[in-house]
């Protein structure tokens, strides 16, 4: 996911220093292209015709597009969450990445034994079931939650599947 941090980071940058590309962001087809573009690697993962990495990182891309563009006008000037998610984005991802991701090769058996019986367990949240949940908050503003939480099930969720695959090609 290291586009979606940079991504993050971008987005983090333009609103903490108020840039005047912001409202650009929220034009109705600027927003919709993100979310289209979200759609297709949604459709792209699911359909296996993309890699895990390169599907979460555009759909994830995709849909901070959209959600800012989307969201930012429906909520007061200065909403918090416009600061704090992306940062809370970039963090979590930067840290599943440095410490799973990257680790993964390394993996000791008792580690990748868990990880085994992880996506056993978790394979009822499926990682393109959690991606269309992520749409589905981000379709329901009111319920302001549902998309940050959603989102970070998705980021978890994509970590293990992507360790596991690392692991499974050792």
């Amino acid at each position: 996911m290291p586009i979606f941090i940079v991504f993050c980071i971008v987005l983090t940058t333009l609103v903490q220093t108020q840039s005047l590309y912001l409202p650009f962001l929220n034009d109705e087809p600027v927003w919709l292209a993100g979310a289209c573009l979200a759609g297709l690697f949604l459709l792209g993962g699911c359909g296996k015709k993309l890699p895990s990495y390169v599907w979460q990182d555009g759909f994830s891309c995709g849909v901070l597009w959209a959600w800012y563009g989307y969201w930012e006008p429906m909520f007061s000037k200065g909403s918090p969450m416009f600061h704090v998610f992306p940062i809370y984005y970039a963090l979590l991802s930067g840290w599943m990445l440095l410490a799973f991701i990257n680790k993964a090769p390394r993996f000791d058996s008792e580690s990748r034994d868990a990880l085994r019986y992880l996506q056993q367990y978790l394979s009822r949240f499926d990682t393109c079931a959690l991606a269309v949940g992520v749409l589905v908050g981000l379709a329901m503003p009111d319920h302001y939650l549902l998309y940050p939480i959603v989102m970070t099930l998705f980021i978890v969720r994509g970590t293990f599947q992507r360790c596991l695959e690392i692991v499974d090609s050792e």
